[in-house]
């Protein structure tokens, strides 16, 4: 039989609530914070609206790779060129 994981508060819960969107809390943990918020009417909306704000500020600040022959030019001129008198 599965054991279901011991309840946690709404202090706790939200407490947590940056590290479960992240990903750092143990599985343990991050069963009981992720069963709070998914019976909590009071915190999932805080758990709702946060992780859509997190979703979207990654996908409004993904990094764009320059081209390759773009990096390959300018470690080139890093590498090779002579350093400035000074």
């Amino acid at each position: 039989m599965t054991r279901s994981p011991k309840p946690i508060g709404c202090a706790q819960a939200v407490e947590h609530l940056y590290e479960l969107l992240d990903h750092e809390l143990t599985p343990d943990l991050e069963a009981r914070v992720r069963a709070h918020f998914e019976e909590c009417k009071r915190c999932y909306p805080l758990y709702r609206f946060e992780s859509g704000f997190k979703r979207f500020l990654a996908a409004r600040t993904e990094t764009r790779r320059a081209p390759d022959e773009l990096r390959r030019k300018i470690f080139e001129r890093i590498m090779f060129e002579d350093p400035p008198d000074e």
